[in-house]
């Protein structure tokens, strides 16, 4: 191989150095993008199944207790749902479930914790997804952070505990 060839061939340092930059400008983008769809997601949360005091932007944690849904902030207050009958089932434990199932208006929304998920590493509660039930035309269930959709079916298959700790079905 020639000189000229091996040149051609070995990016530069400025060309490595180039692309670290725009790598890492696209990655705040990403990361930017991601805190927006959460911070909206959160303030649908806000709207629709409102806290009796705070904000669910500054929960840093969800438990179950007895058949209350209780939301933790990071000074150390807590609170309630306003309406505490829209906490309906959980899956996996009270004290740090896997997942949340709140109702309102004939229709479920899931939140989806997982503290190493993409989306969830980056959020104070953990939440990784938050997931909204729609009927119509069918039933299925849409990503609020990744937009995308899973069946009725498939989300059937998933096991519930409802708040009275008896099996909950989607239905």
């Amino acid at each position: 191989m020639t000189t000229l060839a091996q040149q051609q061939s070995t990016p530069s340092h400025s060309h490595t150095a180039w692309m670290a930059t725009e790598l890492n400008v696209i990655n705040e983008l990403n990361q930017r993008h991601v805190k927006q769809v959460m911070d909206y997601s959160k303030n649908f949360l806000d709207k629709t199944f409102p806290l009796a005091q705070g904000s669910h932007k500054d929960v840093v944690s969800y438990v179950v207790y007895f058949q209350h849904l209780l939301a933790f902030f990071a000074d150390g207050r807590k609170s309630g749902l306003q309406n505490p009958a829209q906490f309906v089932a959980l899956s996996g434990h009270r004290e740090a479930p896997e997942s949340l199932l709140l109702h309102n208006d004939g229709r479920h929304v899931e939140l989806v914790f997982n503290r190493h998920g993409e989306q969830g590493c980056q959020d104070s509660a953990g939440i990784d997804d938050i997931q909204l039930q729609t009927t119509e035309p069918d039933c299925v269930w849409f990503s609020m952070v990744s937009g995308r959709q899973v069946s009725c079916r498939h989300k059937a298959d998933k096991s519930f505990t409802g708040k009275d700790g008896e099996r909950y079905n989607l239905g």
